[in-house]
């Protein structure tokens, strides 16, 4: 009894460590969206074959450019409007924070496919360079 006791604890420990221990590296990859912001909703398409990314602000294209891994789940976001870093949680979602919106406040971009096929919202809307504002 004592040794059967032991063995079944031995197991659980077992599989506590492998699980801990297993844990795959997440990758910033695929399509990612916050909730509404007031009146917007930001978009990013993560696409890990080239490194890029572009964000959307109401569908509207704002801005776009390369990513690199710094560290295990931080990233760093390059573009000619932007340079700031990314922390991925465990959720495989992060916080970006976009001055203009939300009071300074971080933004929950939450991962809503890991497909990075590429796409676009096309470019029918003539207000943009408002939407593109919101980034300076």
């Amino acid at each position: 009894m004592k040794r059967l006791k032991f063995l079944i604890l031995f197991m659980v420990v077992i599989l506590i460590l492998w699980k801990l221990l297993s844990k795959e590296d997440q990758n910033l990859k695929g399509f990612y969206q916050s909730e509404m912001i007031g009146n917007h909703i930001i978009q990013m398409q993560i696409r890990e074959e080239d490194n890029s990314f572009i964000e959307w602000i109401n569908n509207r294209e704002v801005d776009k450019g390369t990513y690199e891994r710094v560290d295990t789940n931080l990233y760093r976001i390059k573009s000619n409007r932007q340079n700031f870093e990314v922390e991925l949680k465990d959720d495989n979602s992060f916080e970006i924070v976009i001055s203009k919106l939300n009071d300074g406040k971080p933004i929950n971009m939450k991962n809503v496919s890991t497909n990075d096929t590429p796409f676009s919202f096309g470019d029918r809307f003539d207000d943009v360079d408002k939407y593109k504002a919101l980034l300076d």
